[in-house]
């Protein structure tokens, strides 16, 4: 198994190793015998080569561009189900399909490539039509079992760096300055999101689709532009952007530059510490000399760093200010427009006074229908006066009625209440005299033998008494 067909099989949901049988079968037979399953394996295919090539793995390097040839079919042979048969039929619905688009049409045409008209041309309907039949014309990609050479432009992959790019827009703010970029920079960054490096032929195949068919940038040779958030379409490049796009790329190589003499300064300094410490004087002159050398260069470079960062300010404070004085122009004709339209102060003195005399004819018509329709009919307020006192007092009758009820009621509730106190308290007694009963026996025993006590003390009083008497 080729290194590219490991890789779909580790990495492709779609290229598990029960499906290679049919990913490798003839296509061009399947696509009369089994639609389904070439409609299956033509989408099979179209994801797996738009991965790869985003992961780097076919032949050429390029991660939006797919290079046709026999050195494609090479990479993906098996050695147990050969090259892959039919893959010129995939490539050939995939153009069809809009998935892939030949190369030198994606830079020329000057419409989007998502503008496809619902009436396909004659030529067009020929060439498919003869394609089902299996008679190919010279713009097929099958050839006998070979790929025609051609370079076709990945739609899903730039869609899928698409993504990256819009992180990258979205890291700007919304600053002229920060929405320009030098073109250099603008790679740099987008293959630090995307984790790869994109060739020169793809960076100019994805700076027009984001042009063209995104309208997100302009761009010339160097210099990146976004649009502004609150615009439909992006600005031309000016000259003034091609020096705000230098200067940053100034700023950020110096600071890159410091950064790389800080750490050379350092290493120079601990190498100087060691020869000291071993005794090799003349290594530690010559680390002290570079040192010097590089430390005269950090001074240079940070000057001039910090030198270009103030003319850096002044640049943006003054795009801010062209940006503010745009608007104000732009408000103050808004506010002529207004103005001419309103017509002046007399003219709305002239609407106002229109409008109080309406509004005056309106409140007398309103006067007018509000005045009853026989003037000889004449209201009786004592009748109204009498109809208010008695509903007064039927109203009063309603509210001394509900009193009493609710007096009654709260009386009967304080009564039963009270009885139910009472009974509490009549079983906490009867208890009390329970628990009386129930008391120690031992106690019991011992008051009635000191009641007996007592009562014989009393009859032994007694006995002489009687004694007394019957002599």
């Amino acid at each position: 198994m080729s290194p590219l067909l490991e890789w779909l099989v580790e990495n492709e949901p779609s290229f598990r190793k029960t499906r290679l049988p049919s990913l490798y079968s003839d296509l061009t037979v399947q696509k009369s015998t089994n639609p389904e399953g070439y409609a299956a394996n033509v989408t099979a295919w179209a994801s797996a080569l738009t991965r790869a090539s985003l992961a780097g793995q076919l032949p050429l390097e390029q991660r939006l561009i797919l290079q046709a040839s026999d050195d494609l079919l090479n990479a993906l042979a098996s050695a147990q189900y050969g090259r892959p048969s039919g893959l010129g039929s995939v490539l050939d619905d995939c153009v069809r399909q809009g998935k892939m688009v030949e190369l030198h049409d994606f830079l020329a045409s000057e419409k989007s490539i998502y503008t496809r008209s619902w009436i396909p041309s004659p030529w067009a309907v020929l060439r498919w039509s003869l394609r089902q039949v299996g008679i190919v014309g010279t713009g097929s990609y099958e050839v006998n079992g070979h790929l025609k050479k051609g370079s076709l432009v990945l739609v899903p992959a730039l869609e899928e760096v698409w993504k990256h790019v819009q992180r990258l827009r979205d890291r700007s703010a919304q600053g002229l300055t920060d929405r320009i970029m030098s073109r250099e920079t603008f790679l740099k960054e987008l293959n630090d999101l995307i984790r790869g490096t994109l060739s020169d032929q793809d960076v100019t195949v994805l700076l027009r689709y984001l042009s063209r068919d995104k309208h997100t940038l302009s761009y010339d040779d160097a210099t990146i532009k976004f649009k502004a958030p609150a615009s439909t379409t992006p600005e031309p490049i000016t000259h003034e952007d091609r020096s705000i796009a230098n200067l940053k790329s100034l700023i950020s190589n110096l600071t890159l530059q410091i950064a790389n003499l800080n750490t050379r300064i350092a290493t120079l300094q601990s190498t100087a510490q060691t020869s000291v410490k071993n005794g090799n004087k003349a290594s530690a002159l010559s680390a002290l000399r570079s040192k010097k050398l590089a430390e005269q260069s950090l001074a240079s470079r940070t000057g001039t760093l910090h030198q270009l960062e103030q003319v850096y300010a002044k640049l943006e404070a003054a795009a801010d200010q062209v940006e503010i004085v745009a608007a104000m122009q732009a408000s103050a004709g808004a506010l002529k427009t207004l103005n001419h339209k309103v017509g002046g102060v007399e003219r709305v003195e002239d609407v106002l006074d229109t409008l109080r005399e309406e509004m005056g004819k309106t409140d007398e018509v309103s006067g007018v229908i509000a005045e009853p329709l026989d003037n000889t009919a004449v209201l009786d307020e004592g009748e109204v006066d009498e109809e208010l006192e008695s509903m007064e007092r039927e109203e009063r009758s309603k509210r001394e009625a509900l009193e009493r009820a609710e007096k009654e009621r709260r009386d009967a509730q304080e009564a039963e209440a009270t009885r139910r106190r009472l009974a509490d308290l009549e079983g906490i007694e009867t208890e009390a005299r329970s628990k009386e009963q129930a008391a120690d026996p031992v106690e019991q025993g011992l008051s009635r033998s000191i009641e007996k006590m007592q009562k014989l003390h009393l009859d032994g009083r007694q006995q002489p008494q009687v004694a007394e008497g019957a002599s």
